[in-house]
């Protein structure tokens, strides 16, 4: 009798241990992805700094327009006449140095308002048409790049230093895997046998079917925001391209394996 009650009590706590495996696995997915989740207090946080900075260059208040959940400025809605960055003019020849430099000031004094980390932010283009210059920086601080134009700040400036445009697609930086669970060959197979369909310029809708893996090339390893109602998914992903002539960007779990997001890269 005393040895079948030991046998039964290592029994149940072999099932106690068991049924506990199951929990603590279905724990760990929970935290993947990660969520930015929508916050009040940033939002309260991202108005007040609107406010300091409209004082700052002596702007008359308007209400900021604002991206949901990062509150980061989507433009410059409201401002009129734009935000003059630079009180004196530069010297002749000078203009080009003294304009970047002024938006870079810009990033790093506001840098709560647009979510930058300064030392964490890069000038990837500076294109000048016509009176203005328009800059476009991206966020550097995740280790991997940020799909699309997502991570992605920019600055238009007139001759004379007026910020002019301000969009900021900065995110708040968040924990994510180190490294994939499917790899690039297995995440291109998951692309082979894909239909998509699309509307020719009749309005005829068509359909392009991805045979092999002839057809499917894998970039880059990067950090996808999906974008939800209240919230922000930030995902591991493998940017694919499928198709050739007529291609997609498929992005792939880099998780999971599923399909994350899709964007067709020509227009009809």
């Amino acid at each position: 009798m005393i040895l079948l009650s030991v046998t039964s009590l290592l029994a149940a706590v072999f099932m106690v241990g068991y049924d506990l495996l199951p929990q603590a696995q279905s724990g760990a997915k929970q935290n993947y992805p990660a969520v930015i989740k929508d916050s009040p207090e940033r939002r309260a946080r991202a108005e007040r700094e609107w406010r300091r900075m409209l004082d700052a260059y002596g702007v008359a208040q308007t209400p900021p327009d604002l991206y949901p959940v990062t509150h980061t400025p989507r433009s410059l809605l409201g401002v009129s006449g734009g935000i003059k960055l630079i009180a004196v003019a530069p010297e002749p020849g000078s203009e080009a140095v003294a304009l970047r430099e002024a938006v870079r000031r810009f990033l790093d004094r506001w840098r709560d308002l647009l979510g930058a980390e300064p030392a964490g932010v890069s000038l990837v283009s500076n294109d000048t048409t016509g009176d203005t210059q328009k800059f476009t920086y991206k966020q550097a601080n995740y280790g991997l790049p940020l799909a699309g134009n997502a991570g992605e700040l920019v600055a238009v400036v007139s001759r004379d230093g007026r910020l002019l445009q301000l969009d900021s697609r900065f995110i708040p930086v968040v924990e994510l895997p180190s490294r994939p669970s499917i790899d690039r060959d297995s995440a291109a197979k998951r692309v082979v046998g894909r239909t998509f369909t699309y509307s020719d310029i009749a309005g005829h809708e068509q359909r392009a079917h991805i045979a092999g893996l002839d057809q499917v090339t894998v970039k880059r390893l990067v950090v996808l925001p999906i974008e939800k109602a209240d919230a922000t998914e930030v995902h591991l992903a493998w940017e694919i391209v499928a198709g050739k002539q007529l291609s997609w960007t498929v992005y792939v779990d880099a998780m999971t394996g599923e399909e994350a997001r899709v964007t067709q890269n020509f227009q009809t």
